[in-house]
């Protein structure tokens, strides 16, 4: 192989284990911050240790990021079904049916009768402020003669 041939493989493999050199760098980096964010690795990332003892394997953060997702896709059903169970009792709202509301928080909670109001307020809250447009009486005038509880 001529000189000036294997000077220029020379040159290439050295710009390509600098390549190498920075993707695994990089590779550590987002490891040692995935771990940070995800509360399974240490305080923050050390570019001066060759072995990063302290950041969990890919598989241990693939399996913390699978752990989160099941967790949410739980939360989520949960509030779907919660939402399902008012989707009744936040027409009944947004009609000005409180009383009507109230009886059906009471039915569908098995709740008292002071909790129920206290529902039905958080609620007209939420759907207040989701769905402004949609009440058929003002946000000024939907307690008066009601909160006397």
């Amino acid at each position: 192989m001529p000189e000036e041939d294997l000077e220029t493989v020379q040159r290439e493999l050295t710009g390509t284990r600098a390549e190498r050199d920075a993707l695994r760098r990089e590779l550590g980096d987002l490891r040692a911050w995935l771990c940070i964010e995800l509360g399974i690795g240490r305080a923050e990332p050390s570019r001066h240790e060759s072995t990063d003892l302290g950041v969990a394997t890919d598989a241990e953060i693939v399996g913390e990021v699978r752990r989160l997702r099941d967790e949410l896709a739980r939360c989520t059903s949960a509030e779907e079904t919660d939402d399902r169970r008012w989707s009744g009792i936040d027409v009944l709202i947004m009609d000005g049916r409180r009383i009507h509301a109230v009886q059906a928080v009471r039915t569908e909670f098995g709740t008292s009768l002071q909790l129920a109001v206290d529902l039905l307020s958080e609620r007209y809250t939420r759907l207040r402020r989701r769905y402004p447009d949609r009440f058929g009486e003002s946000a000024d005038t939907y307690w008066d003669g009601f909160r006397s509880f």
